[in-house]
């Protein structure tokens, strides 16, 4: 199968690839396949793009990369609906906004996106912890 990306241009990847969001994502609920992309020059990002929509795409980055204490309370439920056993089975992103000034790029810690690869299966939460907030900056002043 093959997409067309604004950024990556064309992008081929397999069936087995696709990461199922049955909720889809706040703001695209429509939306809710997604391939996920780690092209060297993007390191440490990622890329997240939709493939029923490729204008549909994120950057992201692990949470854990820029704030080392982070540590989002996951459920049993999300779990559950994970098909997970815990949460270290699962990977976890949040989606980075960037900005041409790169100090002032951000990443939102308040709806991290969790992924269980084994299944195919991924989950956007919606925290409701004052500790996190959508707008972190990237690199700390």
């Amino acid at each position: 199968m093959e997409i067309q990306h604004r950024h990556l241009g064309e992008v081929t990847f397999s069936e087995n690839e696709v990461v199922t969001f049955p909720q889809g994502l706040l703001g695209f609920l429509r939306f809710k396949k997604y391939i996920f992309l780690e092209p060297p020059e993007y390191l440490p990002f990622r890329w997240m793009i939709s493939i029923e929509n490729p204008e549909v795409s994120f950057m992201l980055m692990n949470p854990l990369t820029c704030c080392t204490d982070y540590s989002p309370n996951i459920t049993r439920r999300d779990l559950n609906e994970l098909s997970a056993e815990n949460p270290q089975s699962l990977e976890m992103y949040s989606i980075v906004t960037m900005n041409l000034d790169p100090r002032l790029a951000t990443v939102n810690l308040s709806g991290p996106i969790l992924v269980n690869k084994a299944m195919k299966i991924g989950k956007q939460l919606v925290l409701l912890d004052d500790r996190y907030s959508t707008k972190h900056r990237i690199i700390q002043s």
